[in-house]
């Protein structure tokens, strides 16, 4: 039996990695994605330096391994696309997802209706739905436009050049704001309302279904052999949760780094107008036809970050250590972790975070203890909205990411909502991903299940304390849930004040 290659395409690094049927890694490569940032918040790559670092990346795997064969390639990306030619070469460069330059053409759906476009794609209008950055390319670039013939996804295109073929995965197509997700195919009615010809677009495809074989030049390219078969693979954070072993309703992904994502499985997508107003996202994930419900926390990890740069300068382990020995509650300091803006449980760009309680008493230990408990019932809102809008119970949270590694904020974590946290170690779990879905393409897993049951990696569990569970609540429901409502009209003015002054 021979290797699994899974690339990931982020954007910030290219990376390629060869695993065996448990997922221990056999070899591994990585290319900075050459992302050019202007001053204008604009952030655009090159499809052409896309393709070069992904090819020299497997190129790098390939000669790890000599005469070591490949069983299959997918590919895992971030939600950009690019935009091609006939000849399949770029038109104009790839808008990062996180450029600014959309956000009046997002603007610009609300008469077409918000929810009705929630109930076909399960997001409401954003400038990250890559839709919003053709409709820009097409009012403002009209000569590249003229030239496109084709709509893709970035693990499309990096799949195209290996095999000839242009597909979709789904799960890519999902955060176009383009995809019917109870059709599994673009809605006309979406790109009829852009201007956009149904033609333009890939075909999509389910992840893990075989998209082609590697084709002379690619295999030139890469030093895989001519014929290799490739699969769809799909979004980068659904191939990671894949690796981390959730394949099921009832399992959450608790993902903590600078902001933190969570994300569980569902039968059928939640696409109500309650999920809407708190702007969860709901679409397709990449194993059992499933769906996902996502929420975030944008300033997460980067909240603790941003207190140990500019007041602490400590290690992170001593700063939780002062927090531990801080009592629930943190002596009536609370922290609001809207540092930069609200975003689920209702999008308000204008919140801000905030501390609140203190008094000389309160200590470095009791200021850190209320960021990691004010990020835990921010958590805690968004599962319990979840569980409540899907109809279904969440029975384990899995955490991976840097906050994993500390015993403590798991332990807290359990805690406030209750429910099971374990956490796992997962290296490069969106490549890792990836290549578990070639896997499952090229029959070495039998199913979802079995990959998820044959790639393992340590964990602990931390089980919740009903005690403090209750204490938790306590303060919950008496002070937390009250801090944003009150605090929400003297943001607002705040963030009109700082607009006005930076106009000055």
């Amino acid at each position: 039996m021979g290797y699994l290659l899974g690339i990931d395409a982020g954007s910030t690094n290219y990376k390629a990695i060869a695993c065996d049927a448990a997922g221990r890694f056999l070899a591994s490569a990585r290319r900075p994605a050459n992302t050019k940032y202007h001053e204008n918040g604009w952030a655009e790559t090159s499809p052409e330096l896309i393709w070069e670092g992904a090819a020299a990346c497997i190129a790098e795997v390939a000669a790890q391994l000599p005469g070591e064969s490949c069983d299959g390639i997918a590919v895992a990306s971030s939600g950009e696309d690019v935009l091609l030619d006939g000849a399949a070469q770029s038109v104009y460069p790839a808008i990062r997802w996180f450029d600014t330059r959309t956000e009046a053409i997002a603007s610009a759906w609300e008469p077409f209706g918000r929810e009705r476009i929630y109930r076909i794609t399960g997001i409401n209008p954003n400038p990250v739905a890559s839709i919003t950055k053709m409709q820009w390319i097409k009012r403002y670039v009209p000569e590249a436009w003229a030239r496109a013939r084709l709509w893709i996804p970035i693990a499309g295109f990096i799949s195209l050049k290996l095999t000839g073929t242009a597909r979709a995965p789904w799960t890519n197509a999902c955060r176009s704001m383009a995809f019917d997700l109870n059709r599994r195919d673009w809605s006309e009615e979406i790109l009829a309302e852009a201007g956009i010809e149904r033609s333009l677009l890939a075909e999509p495809i389910r992840p893990g279904e075989q998209i082609g074989a590697l084709t002379a030049a690619a295999a030139a390219a890469t030093g895989l052999k001519k014929g290799t078969p490739v699969f769809a693979g799909g979004v980068d954070y659904a191939c990671g949760t894949f690796a981390t072993g959730i394949i099921r309703p009832g399992q959450m992904l608790d993902s903590t780094g600078t902001s933190e994502q969570l994300l569980a499985i569902l039968d059928a997508p939640e696409i109500s107008s309650a999920s809407m107003e708190k702007n969860f996202t709901s679409v397709a994930y990449v194993v059992n036809d499933a769906y996902y419900i996502m929420g975030m926390i944008v300033a997460s990890g980067g909240i603790f970050e941003w207190f140990k740069n500019t007041f602490a300068c400590e290690s992170f382990d001593l700063l939780v250590d002062e927090a531990a020995r801080e009592p629930i509650g943190a002596r009536g300091c609370m922290m609001l972790p809207y540092f930069s803006g609200r975003h689920t449980m209702g999008s308000d760009p204008a919140a801000r975070g905030a501390f609140v309680g203190l008094t000389r008493a309160t200590t470095r230990g009791t200021f850190v203890r209320a960021i990691l408990e004010g990020l835990c019932y921010e958590m805690h809102s968004i599962v319990q909205a979840m569980q409540e809008l899907s109809g279904q119970s969440v029975e384990s949270i899995y955490a991976i990411g840097g906050a994993a590694k500390s015993a403590f904020w798991m332990q807290m974590k359990a805690d406030v909502t209750g429910i099971p946290v374990r956490s796992k170690d997962v290296p490069e779990a969106a490549a890792l991903g990836a290549a578990m879905l070639a896997g499952l393409g090229a029959g070495v897993y039998i199913s979802p299940e079995d990959a998820a049951a044959r790639v393992q990696f340590a964990e602990r569990q931390y089980t919740p304390n009903a005690a403090h569970h209750a204490q938790y609540m306590e303060l919950y429901e008496t002070l937390n849930r009250a801090l944003y409502p009150a605090l929400r009209e003297f943001n607002a003015a705040v963030t009109r004040a700082q607009g006005t002054n930076e106009e000055k």
